[in-house]
This record gives C-alpha cells, structure tokens and sequence, in this order.
C-alpha cells in the first residue's frame, strides 16, 4: 500500500520543513522545535509527545555516566526521520513532537534534582502531552511517578509496568530508600496505584537479592521472568502484564531499563546481563504497549562510554520511542 504523506527529500520537498540534510539541524531529537519545558509553551505547540532529558545519575548503586544519554540520543536521531515507514505517520503531524530540553539537575543535591524532575514531567502532563523521559538512572520513576500520582488525583489509580533483567525493589540499600534499586519499593507507597496494577517484565541474571523476591510476593506484584518470554512468547507475555497493568486504572505508566535487552544487542548499559531480550522483541512489547496508550514513558541506564563505538544503543533506545509511538497511533500494526 502506498504512503499517504508528502516527499521529504525532493527538490520540491525542500520548503515542507520535515526534510533537509541528516546530520544537520538544531540539536534537539529528531531536529523537533524546542521548546521551554512550560505548560503553555507546550500546549502552543499542540505537543501531544514531549522528549525530555532527564540527566540524573546520583542514585546509581552500579556503574555512572547515564547523564549523558539524552545528548547522546540527541546525537544519533539526526540520522533518523520522522516519518515511520512501518506505520506510515509522520512524528511531527501525528503527535506535534517537540524537545523540551532537559531538567535541571542540581550537583550533589538529589532532593533538589527530584523535585525539578517531578515539576518539569508535571508541567508536561498539565499540558496533555506524554512525556518521553531519557534518563539518567532508574531511580527516575520515583518523582516521575509522584508527578503523575499527583496529576491523576486521588480518586483515580494508575498502572506501572517496568521491563528490566532487575527486581528494582531493594526496600533501602544500606538505609537509602531513593536508588536506582529501589523504584518499585517506593512506587507501591504511592496512595493511588495497587501492588496488583504493577509488573516487572524481563527478570534474570545474578543481581537481584532475596530480600527483592520476598518483596514481589509479600506485595503481590506481577513478576514475569526472561526464561517464562522464552516459553510463552514475547507477544503472550506482554500482553497478559498489559492486561494485569491496566485493569480497572485511569492511566499507566511504562518504564524501559535498557538492561532488558540482552547485551548482544545493548551493551551500553548500567548493568548489562545476558539472555535478554531480542531487539526485534523489545521493538514488539514497545509497539503493544503504545497501542494501550500509556500516560509517561521513560528509558533509563543508557551509557554513552559504554557502548559500540556505533552507538547501537542508543539507536535501538531511539527505536523504543518510534514503536511505541507507532503503537499508539495505529493501535499495532500485525
């Protein structure tokens, strides 16, 4: 079937604005405007997906260096479109796409970094647009998860769902409850979401601790295991956390530890395990889980220094992005 949309690189293409030389523009992701991270100056721009930097790493138990990853994913989109050919939409018509810089980050202040982290996604959300957030450790979904607690409102409840090789619900790591560890453990406090609404998708290796076990089953949180993926499938497992994740809730949102994938296919990562994730399987669960519109994403543990010097980590974690956005706007495609 052919495309619907308009040429990007002809010479009577060149005034539609959505084309131009790749390797060239402004700098921001997929060379989107940018905008202040300000709810009025999103709602402006009729942004229905806001990219968002957030460069926070101080909460790391493992390896640093995930601060850098928005710059990075800034860098590799400019050889990448956004038009879809897989879906055939167009980012910027379809969702108004725009880069709201990234949060300010206070050196040596983790309280201060959190609350600017939970103010800039808030600011999004009051502007009805998905924040896409790049981190940065995976302590990011703790004032991210706040802000969308808060925006909710607490008659309505909200979904979690985190695809990662790790537990991530370390009670307190030597008496810090705020780590890349911990997520979950603080998640589950939050007034309005059910232990029975979260899940954790992709679980293996030799980093996660019995008090993290006990922890799933003493909270009843939905746990599905890389070696269950292998028996049941990508597509049967997804779509059953999917369904547990969004029962009976207002909203849900989806966390991406780039340790799901095996580091065969992303080794730029935290805390890299084996027998992970294809590339082509996290592309799917990414595509199904934009098809049941999610109200936030994030995409954490990303390392520049540690990846292929192509970079294909962070061009796979651009992936992420454009099939979850793809899910959402065809509803998946077969």
């Amino acid at each position: 079937m052919a495309t619907k949309h308009p040429d990007m690189f002809t010479a009577a293409a060149a005034s539609t604005g959505h084309g131009g030389l790749l390797h060239s523009g402004p700098g921001t992701f997929l060379k989107s405007p940018g905008v202040a991270c300000e709810t009025k100056a999103i709602q402006e721009h009729g942004a229905k997906a806001v990219f968002l930097g957030v460069p926070f790493d101080q909460a790391t138990i493992y390896r640093s260096g995930s601060s850098l990853a928005p710059k990075m994913m800034r860098f590799v989109s400019d050889q990448y479109l956004p038009y879809l050919g897989d879906f055939d939409i167009n980012l910027f018509d379809e969702f108004g796409l725009v880069d709201a810089g990234d949060v300010p980050i206070i050196p040596a202040n983790a309280e201060r970094s959190r609350n600017n982290i939970e103010e800039c996604v808030g600011n999004i959300l009051d502007a009805g647009a998905m924040p896409i957030c790049i981190g940065g450790d995976h302590s990011l979904p703790i004032p991210i998860g706040q802000a969308l607690s808060k925006r909710i409102g607490p008659d309505k409840k909200f979904g979690y769902i985190h695809f990662d090789a790790h537990i991530d619900c370390q009670p307190d790591f030597h008496g810090e409850p705020y780590t890349n560890w911990s997520h979950m453990a603080r998640m589950v406090e939050l007034p309005n979401i059910d232990a029975k609404n979260m899940a954790v998708v992709g679980v293996r290796g030799a980093t996660n601790p019995p008090e993290q076990w006990r922890f799933i089953e003493e909270n009843g949180i939905n746990l599905y295991r890389m070696r269950e993926i292998r028996r049941r499938g990508v597509e049967d497992v997804v779509a059953d956390a999917l369904a547990k994740v969004t029962d009976g809730v207002d909203a849900f949102y989806v966390s991406w530890d780039s340790d799901v994938v095996d580091a065969a296919f992303l080794p730029g990562t935290d805390g890299p395990e084996v027998g992970g994730m294809t590339s082509w399987e996290i592309l799917k669960a990414c595509e199904m889980v934009g098809a049941k519109k999610p109200a936030v994403m994030d995409i954490v543990e990303l390392i520049p220094a540690y990846d292929h010097p192509s970079y294909i980590s962070h061009r796979l974690a651009c992936y992420f992005i454009f099939h979850l956005l793809g899910g959402m706007a065809t509803g998946g495609v077969s």
